[in-house]
């Protein structure tokens, strides 16, 4: 699966934010390896997560964003939080609402970019499989980190395991690209831009916000806090864990 994806935290530039996540779902933003290529759009769906006054709402379709009057209403929509996903399906894998990202389960949220060989499972996606063995992990171990790193340290075949995981007052991000994906790393590097106002991480940069994104190194877990009580919130505590990437 070939995917766009975002998370913004904070005082969101919501005009900035959207019409860049439009960009990056139909392959004319930034530059990478498959951008313009018309067979590289990432149109088989969207979804959405947002957090206003502590509370987080989904919403997800399987039309592309730019056909939905649902994204539309996002311009219009106060919040402190957003994740943004555009699909492009994995071959063999249908287009169908059931496969659309986020998915969630027992108030985590999880939306993924990239294609892991290790699940052959035919009911679900390997994206659904990638996102139920890192919650039998966290259960296990109690702790995020050492979920992921005990989930990622398992695979052995993938192009790329980036993901965004949403808890109740965390968000995990990592950016872990495998051999498959050694062909594309401009496209499977995420970036991430701090501010006084707002922490954004996506999977490229946003036009309008031009200054101040980093890179993430490939094997990089990020983990940021949610915000707090309304209005005493701006941006995010940010840290950083490198992964060997196998």
């Amino acid at each position: 699966m070939a995917c766009r994806m975002l998370v913004a935290i904070g005082d969101i530039p919501r005009a900035v934010v959207l019409e860049g996540f439009l960009a990056m779902a139909g392959n004319r933003n930034e530059e990478h390896e498959y951008r313009g290529r018309p067979d590289k759009v990432h149109g088989d769906g969207w979804g959405v997560v947002t957090r206003r006054s502590g509370r987080l709402t989904c919403y997800r379709s399987k039309s592309a964003c730019w056909e939905d009057p649902a994204f539309d209403g996002l311009y219009g929509t106060e919040m402190e939080f957003m994740m943004l996903h555009a699909r492009r399906a994995s071959p063999g894998i249908a287009v169908r609402h059931e496969f659309t990202h986020p998915f969630e389960h027992d108030g985590w949220y999880f939306c993924h970019n990239g294609m892991v060989h290790d699940f052959a499972a035919k009911e679900t996606s390997d994206s659904q499989e990638l996102f139920r063995v890192i919650l039998e992990n966290l259960v296990r171990s109690g702790n995020m980190v050492e979920a992921v790193k005990t989930t990622v340290g398992a695979l052995k075949d993938y192009s790329a395991v980036n993901f965004i995981l949403i808890g109740s007052d965390q968000v995990c991000v990592l950016n872990m690209y495998g051999r498959r994906g050694e062909t594309s790393p401009k496209y499977y590097t995420m970036k991430y831009l701090q501010t006084e106002a707002c922490t954004i991480v996506s999977s490229e940069r946003l036009p309008g916000l031009d200054h101040g994104w980093q890179e993430l190194e490939n094997g990089s877990l990020l983990t940021l806090s949610m915000p707090g009580e309304a209005g005493s919130f701006r941006t995010a505590t940010l840290r950083q864990t490198r992964l060997r990437p196998t």
